[in-house]
């Protein structure tokens, strides 16, 4: 029809009509934009520039004018970003690393804080720490818990951690408290004398925790964890050998047993996730049930800061979370790391970061999550970069503010309306929410006020509970069925050996006690209430003057 359009009706307008569609002008296949990596200088791990090198990606340059170059989509940085630079991701298809006040929780003694406030209102389930205190504030709190411990026969082991070091810096196990001494803040935790070993070898977990959202709270866990070991056999007797309690990747690898072919675990402190299970289960314990407990005290720890992290729907966070299991297959929170570190130290970090990186960058969804025109494009399919003349965004920067301010409104509407087209890719699971309950509440806690924000949050824990604490039953139920059976048959599985008894009235309670049946993870409602609530005076108080109210 085109061509008997063409050919045989002469005017001009129906040739133009025909030639269009017959051979479209060049101006039409347009030239998607690449994807730009911006980071601090020798900062950012080789294992993501390497790898969206390998997909397309460009690196922002940061001596050149931004005009004059295509503007970044996703700025690394191993600290914390300003509040300049966080109000300057107003282009579709950009994040940052880091949310603001992220570090609520990466601090020791803020962390500590933020759980007690949890556990004063939502109960035992929040009982995700060791008995703590923060020093020098708490030092007097410290030392009456240390009389206590003392006057009852026990002598408890302590750990003191510096609040804001990390890579075990400065940390030491003491018994006495004249050995206790610290040149910055710090806490002291209760020593968990009796973790799980693996052949006689103390081990935690690193679990690597994406969070896309905090309001409302949306998070992400990688099933493929570390597995950190230290490098000498537990030996609770000898406090000062620190490669023997501390399973810091920092400190074990410069140890001389590390490239040592160690019984059971072989050479290296690392493990890949897989090679853990393939141990564990056939040992009687599933992984699935120690990964839910895992998973609740991932969300507790969230939960606990998500409120006070202010809506930037740019910002993407990756957490390192520190944990140790107990003999009764608890999992106990040792630290959350800001930064966790993605340097590949041997064949375990091949296996676990690699994979990391790459299912990070496409659970994002950099490619699709702010496009304001609609562009799907994958970074592998991009073809080299336009010039600056012809770049949209390029020419955006060089508008009026009237006009920048319109666009910029246009792409928080838009980021507002597609805000949740992140999706789990590769080893990621979605941690929260898991259900239908819990997605509606971090929904309301995110648009309803102070009041229903409270209501929201019980209605949240009240699902973690219904979790947890079957979860809390069988575990320890299993315990005792594994390690009672430890004795008849050799197995790599084991615990250190218990504290000598200590000859005091409490032995007839404790004798007592371990008949009494396992209690729910629950207490009354007048409890959850916190018991620093001010005593309020009279009026005839009031009248009296000060020292005769402290007299009395």
């Amino acid at each position: 029809l085109f061509f008997f359009l063409f050919f045989c009706l002469d005017h001009e307008i129906v040739r133009k009509f025909t030639y269009f569609f017959i051979f479209p002008p060049p101006s039409i296949q347009v030239n998607p934009m690449p994807y730009v990596l911006r980071y601090d200088t020798d900062r950012v791990p080789p294992v993501l520039r390497n790898y969206l090198k390998g997909i397309g990606w460009q690196e922002y340059d940061e001596e050149i004018p931004a005009d004059e170059q295509p503007p970044w989509n996703l700025w690394w940085k191993s600290a914390r970003f300003t509040v300049s630079q966080l109000n300057g991701a107003v282009y579709p298809r950009q994040r940052l690393n880091h949310f603001p006040k992220s570090s609520e929780i990466t601090k020791k003694d803020t962390l500590l804080r933020n759980l007690r406030r949890m556990k004063g209102v939502h109960g035992p389930v929040c009982d995700i720490l060791p008995a703590s205190f923060i020093l020098p504030g708490e030092y007097v709190k410290f030392c009456q818990a240390f009389a206590t411990a003392r006057d009852s026969g026990r002598e408890p082991i302590w750990i003191c951690k510096p609040s804001e070091l990390s890579r075990g810096r400065k940390i030491f196990l003491f018994k006495d408290i004249g050995s206790l001494s610290y040149d910055c803040p710090s806490v002291v935790q209760s020593y968990i004398e009796r973790p799980l070993l693996l052949s006689g070898y103390k081990f935690d977990f690193r679990v690597y925790v994406l969070v896309t959202s905090f309001q409302p709270l949306r998070v992400y866990i990688y099933r493929n964890f570390l597995v950190r070991f230290g490098t000498e056999k537990y030996n609770i007797s000898d406090l000062s050998n620190v490669c023997s309690h501390l399973t810091n990747t920092s400190l074990n690898k410069f140890a001389p047993g590390c490239d040592a072919n160690k019984e059971g675990i072989g050479e290296g402190c690392k493990w890949d996730a897989k090679r853990f299970i393939s141990w564990l289960e056939p040992h009687g314990l599933p992984m699935s049930l120690l990964w839910q407990r895992i998973e609740t005290v991932v969300n507790v720890t969230l939960l606990s800061i998500c409120s006070a992290i202010p809506t930037h729907t740019p910002c993407f966070e990756l957490y390192g979370f520190d944990l140790l299991i107990d003999n009764q297959f608890k999992p106990w929170l040792l630290e959350v790391n800001f930064s966790p570190a993605l340097q590949i130290d041997g064949p375990a970090d091949e296996l676990i970061k690699g994979p990391l990186v790459a299912d990070m960058i496409a659970t994002l969804n950099i490619s699709e999550g702010d496009d304001v025109d609609g562009d799907n494009d994958s970074p592998s399919n991009q073809k080299p970069a336009r010039s600056p003349d012809s770049s949209k965004k390029s020419n955006l920067a060089n508008t009026t503010k009237s006009s920048r301010n319109r666009v910029v409104r246009e792409v928080q509407k838009h980021r507002e309306k597609n805000r949740f087209l992140d999706t789990a890719k590769g080893d990621f699971d979605m941690c929260f929410p898991f259900n239908s309950e819990t997605e509606a509440a971090s929904q309301s806690l995110a648009a309803c006020p102070t009041t229903e924000r409270d209501i929201a949050m019980r209605v949240v824990f009240s699902e973690i509970k219904k979790r947890e604490i079957p979860a809390h039953h069988r575990c320890r139920a299993l315990s005792k069925k594994i390690f009672s059976e430890q004795h008849n048959n050799s197995s790599t599985l084991s615990t250190s050996p218990a504290p000598a008894p200590v000859v005091s009235k409490y032995n007839a309670l404790s004798s007592i006690e371990a008949k009494l049946p396992l209690l729910p993870l629950t207490t009354p409602p007048n409890m959850h209430r916190p018991s620093f609530q001010k005593k309020r005076t009279t009026f005839a108080d009031r009248k009296r003057p000060a020292a005769a109210r402290v007299a009395k």
